[in-house]
């Protein structure tokens, strides 16, 4: 059975991810660069993303995660089925679904990575409450101290002469045509960046996802998807989130070093508690009925198969239309362009998933990850199986 609470928060961050990656879509190389006359708009946005968006999606993502492993540990334990082969099995094909995603369409992709960060942990879920909350809760203080040192240390880089590249300038033009040079050289670029993504996890966010995808699983035991926070535990999350957020913002703003490039490694400390007062607020409204709190339920059920739609469709938009219809909108795109886009395709989004769900029970990439990862769990049980039959 389904716990439509989980549904409404997955739909929330997978309308809300794009947000944030939108400017990645656009251009996979440089990302989004700023003018060297900064506009007003971009200013506004770029703040708002710091105060409310920016690693916020993800995080909750983390944490559905784990709390997605947690009922699966569950349902495994009623069936009598092996969760570490039945987990594998699951994990193994979201990851070739990250590194396709990855390789050929999306260099932002997170599927792979969540994989990964799965897979380190599935031996905890066999812990007591208290100590997968202490494991996890350990992990997220490193991770959060290795996300903040590594902040510091890129900003302290910037400070010493490193640009990122503004328009107009000689550097962003160069990065924009060797992005749009043709297919087989975005093919290189993102194989790249998938490649130094994995490379590079153990240093940056390995530690802080692995420690959301626990505190998760400990939240969906504790019954958090059912009823939320206490009051005052809900009120001094929202103090926390408030004041680490505005830490953040005031450290964008006060100090150039802290580029785009920097932001979203100092939000990923804010973003922790902000998911959690965003999944709060969601699981505390859900018996309102509102149709709008369905359509999240419906965006929900059907995340993997809008996740890999976002990418396939601005794929298309960015890289084929906007140069073949637009060549100039590379170099002349705003936030506020963005923004709109984003707006736009995710009313489309939700209107795609209120129509599978009314007619379907699962997405078609939700239907082909479940039919492969099925085929590799029964093969598995079935040589497991004969093995144990030749020796007995």
């Amino acid at each position: 059975m389904r716990i439509h609470s989980i549904d409404a928060v997955r739909g929330l961050a997978i309308l809300g991810i794009l947000f944030m990656n939108i400017t990645f879509h656009q251009n996979g190389y440089a990302n989004y660069a700023f003018f060297e006359e900064p506009l007003l708009s971009d200013t506004v946005i770029s703040l708002f993303n710091t105060l409310f968006l920016d690693g916020r999606f993800r995080s909750l993502f983390c944490l559905l995660f784990g709390a997605g492993l947690a009922i699966q540990f569950d349902a495994c334990e009623k069936r009598g089925r092996n969760f570490l082969d039945f987990s594998k099995a699951r994990l193994k094909w979201l990851l070739v679904f990250g590194l396709l995603h990855g390789v050929f369409i999306f260099s932002g992709d997170i599927l792979l990575y969540y994989s990964l960060c799965a897979f380190f942990i599935l031996k905890h879920f066999t812990l007591s409450q208290d100590e997968l909350k202490k494991k996890s809760i350990n992990y997220l203080i490193v991770g959060s101290a290795i996300m903040v040192v590594g902040g510091l240390v890129m900003a302290f880089i910037y400070n010493m002469g490193a640009e990122l590249p503004t328009r107009p300038s000689e550097t962003f033009n160069g990065e924009a045509a060797v992005w749009q040079s043709g297919y087989i050289t975005q093919l290189g670029i993102q194989a790249s960046f998938m490649l130094s993504t994995v490379i590079v996890a153990p240093f940056t966010m390995l530690w802080q996802s692995m420690g959301l995808m626990m505190f998760g699983a400990y939240l969906y035991r504790a019954g958090f998807f059912d009823h939320g926070f206490s009051s005052l535990a809900f009120k001094k999350l929202v103090l926390v989130a408030i004041v680490t957020s505005i830490i953040t913002a005031l450290v964008q703003i006060l100090f150039e070093q802290v580029t785009l490039d920097v932001v979203p490694i100092f939000t990923s400390v804010p973003a922790i508690f902000c998911a959690l007062v965003y999944a709060h607020i969601l699981i505390n409204i859900k018996r309102t009925g509102a149709w709008w709190y369905q359509s999240l339920v419906n965006c929900g059920k059907v995340a993997f198969t809008l996740y890999l739609t976002q990418s396939i469709v601005l794929a298309v938009l960015f890289r084929i239309l906007m140069p073949a219809y637009f060549p100039g909108f590379i170099y002349n795109v705003t936030l506020l362009d963005l923004l709109l886009i984003t707006i736009a395709f995710t009313a489309v989004q939700v209107i795609l998933a209120n129509v599978i769900t009314k007619h379907f029970n699962q997405g078609p990439f939700e239907a082909l990850w479940r039919k492969m990862y099925l085929r590799s769990f029964h093969k598995k049980q079935k040589l497991t199986h004969d093995e144990v039959e030749k020796y007995t």
